[in-house]
């Protein structure tokens, strides 16, 4: 027979374990999730329309059309494409409809409605969608972190034309849409500084970006605000965008930073629902 010390001991010893226990089962679940989601692949039959988008509805209901997996990577874990590196070739070319959305337990005003074409701003969404992608892909992956060149978006001392944003036209993108960069026209159309960043730096220069600038809030600009040459922009995508940054009265400035690398390591394709 034990001791009641002993007894007294064994009894302490459990009752400091058992909420280890419980927290350790609990932990997975205590992630955000999505509690209604499908994966479809993109219609490509004759005759069907595609095109490549993203809106997020009250609520916080999620639709992605015409992603690849690594497109999907790059919108929850908020990097660029060119971070991206490993996983089959159908992870670059196979195209995937998203629908999904969280329980509805969750007020719908905790959302951030705020999204573009390729991204959502909201961090619990993001969040729910890497769990998604991790779950229905049976994603495996790590990440590496160098030290190398990234740029630096700030002030260049000229005037800066930039217009808080009216959100005119925020009707035919859906409530919150923004981010918009156009470089056939020279413009921004409702975009904050730090989407502009990563903007440049996802598209552009293929480096990390960072948003030094100072300016909250999100801005309008066109190419007619200002008075400047009427010589039309040139041809060159990346000409288009150094311009434009310049004419904003900012600039992009070298500097030496952390560079983020997300290398997939295992990914197949999710089962139809």
């Amino acid at each position: 027979m034990l001791s009641f010390k002993k007894s007294c001991a064994r009894l302490l010893l459990a009752l400091l374990l058992t909420p280890l226990a419980a927290s350790a089962q609990t932990g997975p679940s205590a992630e955000p999730a999505f509690e209604v989601a499908t994966i479809k692949p993109e219609d490509m039959s004759p005759g069907a329309s595609h095109h490549i988008g993203t809106n997020v509805y009250p609520g916080g209901r999620i639709l992605f059309t015409g992603f690849s997996l690594k497109g999907l990577i790059c919108a929850a874990f908020r990097i660029g494409y060119w971070q991206v590196s490993g996983g089959d070739d159908w992870t670059n070319k196979a195209m995937f409809d998203i629908e999904a959305k969280p329980v509805e337990t969750i007020p719908p005003t905790e959302f951030n409605l705020r999204h573009s074409n390729y991204g959502i701003e909201d961090e619990r969404l993001r969040q729910m969608l890497q769990v998604l992608l991790i779950d229905r892909f049976q994603l495996k992956f790590h990440r590496e972190t160098t030290t190398g060149l990234v740029y630096l978006l700030e002030k260049s001392g000229k005037p800066i034309p930039l217009v808080p944003t009216t959100e005119k036209y925020a009707k035919n993108y859906g409530e919150g849409y923004g981010g918009e960069v156009g470089l056939a026209k020279l413009g921004l159309y409702n975009t904050s500084m730090s989407q502009l960043a990563r903007f440049a730096g996802d598209n552009i220069l293929h480096r990390p970006v960072l948003d030094r600038t100072g300016l909250d809030g999100s801005f309008d600009f066109s190419w007619k605000m200002i008075s400047v040459s009427d010589d039309p922009p040139s041809t060159n995508f990346e000409d288009n965008f150094q311009l434009l940054i310049q004419v904003m009265g900012l600039k992009l400035t070298k500097s030496t930073g952390p560079v983020e690398n997300f290398v997939i390591d295992y990914a197949e394709p999710p089962s139809p629902n």
